[in-house]
């Protein structure tokens, strides 16, 4: 297979912009010392109006239920969530932000906007509006390679490469 410019740039652009978002996290930017997909949790909670389904969050995340659990438990276990039950169906689990995961989630929210903010200066100010376009249009494009409704993607790093799983195939 021929790899084009673009193809082999855009490779190599969001192999970098993924390693360094990765070190950021492993940095704990969040607050408090929240890891940053802790704070993502805490962010989700707080734009919802404080409560929200499991299965919600998993969805909002990116990530299936047992993984949006284990990025709950530490918050349950700080005191910041608080897990409970749906009252129309006690099977479904539902968690709400506690007052102290409300303070945390709006710090989480200020120290992300720092962030943009830092990183928007950085760009010319005639050229953000385009960046921020592409950006969109790059995650949209993103969603429909390696998540677009198919429900889980087979991505491989090293290859860089990423292609839907297609069940019964």
């Amino acid at each position: 297979m021929q790899r084009n410019t673009p193809t082999l740039k855009l490779a190599y652009l969001t192999s970098s912009l993924v390693r360094k978002l990765r070190l950021l996290e492993r940095q704990e930017m969040a607050c408090c010392g929240v890891p940053v997909s802790q704070a993502m949790v805490l962010q989700a909670l707080h734009k919802s109006g404080g409560s929200l389904r499991m299965g919600d969050v998993a969805a909002l995340l990116g990530v299936v239920q047992s993984t949006a659990t284990r990025l709950v438990e530490p918050l349950v276990e700080q005191q910041c969530v608080r897990r409970g039950t749906a009252p129309e169906d006690g099977r479904v689990v539902v968690i709400s932000l506690t007052p102290k995961g409300e303070r945390w989630a709006e710090d989480a929210l200020a120290g992300s906007l720092r962030w943009s903010e830092d990183v928007l200066a950085r760009i010319p100010e005639a050229r953000r509006p385009q960046v921020l376009d592409a950006l969109e249009v790059l995650v949209g494009a993103v969603d429909d390679c390696c998540g677009g409704g198919l429900g889980e993607s087979k991505c491989d790093e090293s290859a860089m490469t990423c292609a839907p799983v297609i069940r019964g195939a």
